[in-house]
């Protein structure tokens, strides 16, 4: 075991490395290397440079795509720069694919929509559920209106993360464009019982000693008073809570979204970041009575949570400028937030009139009820200040604040419209002097509004420094974006044991093209790499792995082998029930160049005995050879020649069974994009149940097919399953080829 792999995980997979057999070997092709990954930085500021996003949108809120850079003027300190760079880059790339199959309620897409790398990137949104502040009834709106932009909003190249501001897990919290994930960490959203929280909160013993004891105290009545009658379902849920507890749940939530803003600083483009939220109150007011002329006086009096709100709002925005990030806003309690004025029936609040020259306490001029701050402005979260937080916010990095509406859609439409972005450039003419530096921006059009920065502060960013081996290889193991500097492609195929645990086959194929070989004198060719592959948990922890370094000695023969099929290597891992994740990264030696792969696995508890099914097992049968031709498996590039016929299995677990046998059924679709190819009809499954499994095979031709990316799906349905489980669905992609 090396240091680097010491450095991830211990080493428990076995494995072993071959060369890739996916059919006879071709002419030995000409050896080219992908184009290189990108810069993953969009804001620089430096002294001698300051790079700064914005977005310019007309009176009807719609982006301007066609500013040339003599349109905009840039001012730092007010004092106008010298801009020397623009360029505009549009979200708006059309799709790369002919579309998308859904089979029984479940989506169907292939395992390389999952690995985005940075050519492929075209949106970034990471929406921070603040569980914190949002009520149990609000719950639902915030999981419907995510659910809705994952279905029907998220496009292909788009980078999502659903993080939750206390209740998350780390692999649900991960940057990924695999919807599976992100349906996972919307269903896992729940209210929140914690220390800061504003509703829903248990009050404590004590609290609920104390008050059984003051109602016993008041009323004979009281005496069959159990502490029960004090829990959640009989609390005030929106009462006044201290300002310190306030202040602590402000922090949490600006904590939370300074930690996102940094872990975003390494993709590439504009980010958005929407903070789903019940408010950030940063400051809170109250009644104070003063005397004027002898006269007591109410007045508001307001009381910061934090010593200087706004050094602190601009250590957020400098962090997010120098990210890229646009911090957006959403009150996701909506029209409801603020009442606005207290009600009639609040205590001391009474309906007050002036009419016909009466008062009633209201004094001379007094219509309608006299308005008590104190009744409603510090109500826990129902307080302006909450509302000003979010805008705050939302302005000093140039997003979209949405509150006081029902329109969640509609808000989220508007952050999605902002996509595009203008990049500017240029030189400051003032020295860095550590301090915040205010940005303006105009454009020469009319009627156009600039959504840009605050500003920053006027500190260069530090050099990088040189990365090592070991942290090269951990920063492409844990980024959301694939490399492809070395092509590598990777599947998992699993099967469960009798002991609930799911047997684990990774198979990698490593492209030989991208690998600097080195031939020696007696002709053998040469060339050393990494392989480093890991499986995290459900806690982002690792679970299992293996790294190993491969140095190859290879004849003639085997290298041009090499570059035609590419290179195998194949590890084993098994794995209790659970969700999953193995990346895997490959470095070559000599240039450095790297290579990832990543795959999402969910591996069932059988011993709840609902239907469930291992993945797919693709093989290719040569029908020339007769019956003595034996299946050759498709390794992960899963490349099939057209003069083969493609056979499938699967083992399908905990069917039900009546009068001994089971009345489960298949059926075969082999998909193109949106195009359906082949689908054959719905079939009774011939095997027989043994030890509560059984398999399913099948076999199809598709010599006149063209060649091209297919999609396999497998649909099992059980009949005597519970309605909510009787359908499974499974799906892989596959090449073919000539």
């Amino acid at each position: 075991m090396n240091k680097l792999f010491a450095t991830l995980l211990s080493l428990t997979l076995t494995f072993t490395v071959v060369l890739a057999q996916t059919g006879p070997t071709a002419q030995q092709p000409q050896r080219s290397q992908p184009p290189a990954e990108p810069d993953e930085d969009i804001v620089r500021i430096t002294t001698e440079l300051v790079q700064v996003d914005a977005v310019v949108t007309d009176k009807n809120d719609q982006v301007i795509p066609d500013l040339k850079l003599e349109d905009f003027k840039i001012y730092e300190n007010g004092k106008r720069q010298d801009l020397q760079f623009m360029e505009y880059v549009s979200a708006d790339a059309g799709p790369r694919t002919e579309g998308t199959i859904t089979v029984a309620g479940h989506a169907v897409e292939p395992e390389a929509a999952r690995n985005l790398s940075a050519h492929d990137l075209r949106r970034v949104f990471a929406f921070v559920v603040d569980d914190l502040t949002i009520p149990f009834e609000d719950i639902v709106t915030v999981r419907n209106m995510l659910t809705d932009f994952v279905d029907n909003k998220m496009r292909e190249g788009d980078l999502v993360a659903i993080v939750r501001t206390v209740g998350g897990s780390g692999l649900m919290q991960q940057f990924t464009s695999d919807k599976r994930i992100l349906h996972r960490a919307i269903s896992q959203i729940r209210p929140q019982l914690h220390a800061y929280s504003a509703f829903n909160n248990l009050p404590s013993a004590d609290k609920i000693n104390t008050d059984r004891a003051q109602a016993v105290s008041e009323t004979p009545l009281a005496t069959n008073f159990t502490p029960e009658a004090f829990g959640a379902d009989n609390a005030n849920l929106d009462d006044t809570e201290e300002g310190t507890t306030r202040g602590l749940r402000a922090l949490a939530t600006l904590v939370t979204a300074g930690e996102i803003v940094n872990s975003m600083k390494l993709l590439p483009g504009r980010k958005n970041m929407v903070l789903l939220s019940g408010g950030i109150p940063l400051f809170e007011t109250g009644p104070q009575q003063v005397t004027v002329g002898g006269a007591p006086v109410t007045i508001e009096e307001g009381r910061s949570y934090f010593g200087n709100i706004n050094y602190l709002l601009r250590q957020l925005t400098d962090q997010a400028s120098r990210a890229g990030v646009v911090i957006n806003t959403m009150d996701i309690r909506g029209l409801k937030s603020q009442r606005g004025v207290s009600l009639y029936t609040d205590p001391g609040n009474e309906a007050t009139s002036a009419l016909f020259g009466g008062a009633n306490g209201g004094g001379a001029g007094v219509f309608g009820r006299r308005a008590s701050p104190g009744m409603f402005d510090n109500l826990a979260l129902d307080t302006m200040s909450a509302h000003q937080g979010l805008q705050a916010l939302a302005d000093a990095t140039g997003g979209v604040s949405v509150i006081n509406t029902d329109n969640f859609g509609a808000g989220l439409e508007r952050v999605m419209a902002r996509s595009s972005y203008y990049l500017l450039a240029y030189r400051p003419s003032e020295p860095f002097d550590g301090k915040f530096h205010k940005l303006e921006i105009k454009v020469n059009r009319p009627g156009a509004k600039v959504y840009n920065r605050a500003g920053y502060f006027a500190t260069a960013d530090a050099p990088p420094k040189e990365a090592t081996r070991e942290q090269t290889i951990i920063k492409a193991a844990m980024s959301p974006l694939a490399k492809r500097e070395v092509n590598l492609a990777g599947t998992l195929q699993y099967r469960f044991m009798p002991d609930n645990r799911a047997d684990i086959d990774i198979n990698l194929v490593i492209d030989a093209n991208n690998l600097d070989f080195k031939q020696d004198a007696t002709g053998k060719y040469h060339a050393t790499f990494d392989v480093v592959g890991f499986v995290v948990n459900s806690r982002g922890q690792s679970q299992d792995g293996f790294s190993q370094t491969i140095i190859t000695s290879f004849s003639p023969e085997e290298y041009k082998q090499a570059l035609a099929n590419g290179i195998s290597f194949t590890g084993h891992a098994a794995l209790p029930p659970g969700n999953y994740q193995f990346r895997a990264v490959v470095r070559e030696g000599e240039t450095g160049r790297l290579g990832t792969a990543s795959q999402y696995l969910e591996v069932p508890d059988l011993s709840k005995k609902r239907l469930t099914m291992s993945s797919l097992f693709l093989y290719g049968v040569d029908l020339a050879q007769g019956n003595k031709a034996a299946p050759q498996p498709l390794n992960a590039l899963r490349q099939l020649p057209r003069k083969l016929d493609l056979r499938y299995a699967a083992v399908i677990y905990n069917p039900k069974l009546e009068g001994g046998k089971p009345q489960l059924r298949s059926q075969l679709i082999v998909s193109q994009g949106s195009r359906i190819v082949f689908k054959a009809p719905e079939q009774l499954v011939a095997g027989q149940v043994q030890n509560g499994q059984t398999a399913e095979v099948g076999q199809v031709s598709l010599a006149k097919a063209r060649p091209g990316r297919y999609m396999l799906t497998l649909v099992i349905t059980d009949p005597l399953a519970d309605k909510k489980a009787q359908t499974i669905v499974r799906s892989i992609d596959f090449n073919l080829v000539d």
